[in-house]
């Protein structure tokens, strides 16, 4: 449901405002909005006292947050502190651990290159070992390639084995890219012959890493292993500075962090105070239920506070915010109404009725002890990750059961098959025209309910529009009647009297809304009718469980059989989980909230103290 806001007034002396911020702040109950200028005050936005306050503070919480993200970037685990106030000693310490924090973070981006580059080299440090230890006793010289493909690396073999008739050593690594990593060692009478054939092939060398390139090749490529140990070990000691930091200045920044934003808030807040002399007035939202204690709240700061209330009881007030409140039953189902936009401060929030119809509608359409079984199993183990989600699937697994022991289904007719089960009410695979006739007759239902919604929640504002949305809920009864009595449901004696009101209704709305009614009362037929869908879909469903049954004895092996049946069953249970979800909130997306749901409301942002996102924290 829309809980009732009230629009409130704070008045005070001007120089108890920040004070009076802090404390609505410290409640945060209050959405402030702009206060109204009457003569002789102005907003408070212009004070500039209140300017320079506000980009001291922003230098302040840039150069914090800078320094925060610094260590975090370092690998610097932060712990979340309450807010303090920021001394000057904590703002001039971040500069100075700011700047220690970047030059150990460009030392650390560094050594990871470096690192990366070794440990691209990585595979052939043992071949330099092994081969510069069996050719000791010869000149040799040492090349590093990079070749682009695997087809260049073997190119690169043929013509070193015609060049140097095999008097050579080559090793080779394919990366991830594609490229190749190549050692070559020849002769060094024969380098002179290579470099030519090197340059005229545009065989590229491979560049050394940043701590060995001032080594010649020969010197630096047995290095390379030890060089990759000794980056390891600077960087675990820059972690380690990083954390020497972050444990000796890490509390006092985020509590700087948090200090400074919500300053930042209150300023904001200051600002949108009317201001005099020497008085203040501050506007806003709250819940009307929150009035007493934010009343006693603004009471501890003394007399000279006063708290009024301008706006109660209208409903019809665009700028009050929208907040939703239900009871723990059917707040978990603001997950499916959250995908809309917030209704119109004064309209229906449409919550509870999706927690009465869409577990109702799911589980008609599925109908399935079996199913609904391992719905409710699924659910429970989501409720690691969503008990929303767990707690909406709990409700309609009840309904699932329930229809499936109407319908006398158990994974379709295994139940029939295997224990006996029949139907309580009928047998979807035989009654369809009586499926058919719940299908729509629970879709005029559920428009009527919308209808008569509407009716009621515009009557105080528009009461013209709800007399037609009502007489339209008559029609539907009208003819729900006259249909009823024409197939011999009913006594025949009411077919004429439901015909008379039928034209009757249609003349009264025509009246209130225009010729454009008859327009609205054909689409809503049509939205009754759309309700079939869900006939259609129970019985797909229980049409496909029943042929994954019978596909155990279909291939000649039991084995084979019941593998078949249970990938069927599984395939048909993944449909029935998702495409029922689909069309059941279709139905109340397109044809259901049509009826009654008024977008528009603005969120709820009241002043509150500031808090991390939980990524950042």
């Amino acid at each position: 449901m829309i809980i009732e806001m009230s629009r409130i007034r704070v008045i005070g002396p001007r120089v108890l405002l920040s004070q009076t911020v802090r404390a609505l702040q410290d409640e945060g109950v209050v959405q402030l909005a702009d206060a109204a200028v009457a003569d002789r005050f102005v907003l408070n936005a212009a004070d500039p006292i209140v300017r320079r306050r506000r980009h001291h503070r922003l230098r302040a919480l840039a150069r914090v947050e800078d320094t925060l993200l610094e260590l975090r970037e370092l690998g610097a685990t932060l712990a979340a502190e309450p807010a303090a106030a920021p001394t000057a000693s904590t703002l001039r310490a971040s500069a100075r651990v700011l700047a220690d924090a970047r030059r150990l973070r460009a030392r650390a981006r560094g050594l990871a290159e470096e690192r990366d580059a070794l440990r691209t080299y990585e595979p052939l440090f043992a071949d330099v070992e092994t081969l510069l230890a069996a050719q000791a006793t010869r000149r040799l010289s040492l090349y590093l390639l990079k070749l682009r493909t695997a087809t260049a690396l073997a190119e690169l073999r043929d013509a070193l084995a015609r060049t140097l008739a095999g008097d050579h050593e080559l090793r080779s690594h394919v990366l991830r890219s594609g490229e190749a990593i190549v050692l070559l060692l020849v002769p060094a009478s024969r380098a002179e012959a290579i470099d030519r054939h090197l340059a005229a092939a545009s065989v590229e060398r491979a560049a050394l890493p940043a701590g060995l390139g001032s080594l010649a090749m020969p010197d630096a490529l047995p290095r390379m292993r030890a060089r990759l140990a000794e980056v390891e070990r600077e960087l675990a000691a820059i972690r380690e500075d990083a954390l020497a930091l972050a444990r000796t200045h890490g509390a006092a920044l985020i509590a700087a962090q948090r200090a400074l934003h919500d300053d930042l808030l209150a300023l904001d807040a200051e600002e949108r105070a009317a201001v005099s002399g020497r008085s203040f007035v501050l506007e806003g939202w709250l819940p009307a239920r929150e009035r007493p204690r934010l009343a006693a709240a603004l009471a501890r700061l003394g007399d000279e506070i006063t708290l009024e209330i301008i706006d109660r009881h209208d409903w019809t007030n665009p700028d009050a915010p929208v907040v939703l409140s239900n009871p723990p039953m059917f707040a978990p189902f603001e997950v499916l109404t959250s995908m809309l936009p917030l209704p119109r401060y004064g309209s229906v929030d449409p919550t509870p009725f999706v927690a009465v119809f869409f577990p109702m509608l799911f589980g008609i359409v599925v109908g399935d002890v079996g199913y609904g079984l391992v719905l409710a199993l699924l659910s429970l183990v989501l409720r690691r990750v969503s008990r929303d989600i767990s707690r909406i699937g709990l409700a309609v697994s009840v309904y699932t059961i329930a229809f499936g022991f109407a319908y006398g289904e158990a994974f379709g007719d295994l139940g029939l098959r295997l224990l006996g089960m029949h139907a309580l009410w009928f047998d979807r695979q035989e009654a369809v025209l009586a499926f058919l006739v719940l299908a729509i007759s629970l879709g005029a239902v559920h428009l009527i309910v919308g209808l008569v919604v509407a009716a009621v929640s515009r009557w105080r504002r528009h009461r013209r529009e709800a007399l037609g949305r009502g007489i339209t809920a008559l029609f539907l009864v009208l003819l729900a009647v006259a249909l009823l009595a024409l197939f011999g449901q009913i006594h025949e004696v009411l077919l004429m009297p439901a015909v008379i009101a039928l034209l009757v209704a249609l003349a009264a709305v025509v009246v209130l809304e225009g010729a454009t009614a008859i327009l609205d009362l054909m689409t809503v037929v049509n939205h009754v009718m759309s309700y079939a869908r869900v006939m259609a879909l129970g019985t797909a469903s229980v049409m496909l469980a029943v042929v994954a049954n019978r596909m155990t004895g279909a291939f000649g092996s039991v084995a084979l059989g019941i593998a078949f049946a249970l990938v069927f069953h599984v395939v048909n249970f993944a449909i029935t989980l998702f495409s029922p979800t689909i069309h059941v909130m279709r139905l109340h997306y397109v044809e259901f909230f049509e009826t009654f749901f008024e977008p528009g409301g603005g969120p709820y942002r009241p002043l509150r103290h500031w808090l991390p996102a939980p990524e950042s924290a």
